[in-house]
């Protein structure tokens, strides 16, 4: 029981460590122009601003970190099982 704790435990914290590092090393300004982010502000917000000009990046941001993470994730899994045999 204690086992099988500390391994969700510690799978749950190695996703978490791969997010965060995802979210470090990913910048989405570096490949979202400014001309897209005014374009995608203007489609789902119908106006520019300044409160919704980021809201392209933030979720690239996001959604890359979050695969990022998730790729990390399995490839780290798929590893300790085949070291593991």
């Amino acid at each position: 029981m204690v086992t099988t704790l500390a391994r969700k435990l510690s799978k749950i914290l190695w996703f978490a460590a791969l997010f965060y590092l995802g979210l470090r090393l990913i910048d989405p300004a570096k490949f979202i122009s400014l001309h897209t982010t005014q374009r995608f502000a203007l489609w789902a917000e119908g106006s520019v601003s300044q409160e919704n000009f980021d809201d392209l990046w933030v979720l690239a941001w996001v959604v890359c970190s979050f695969l990022f993470a998730t790729v990390g994730y399995l490839a780290l899994m798929w590893t300790i099982r085949k070291v593991r045999r």
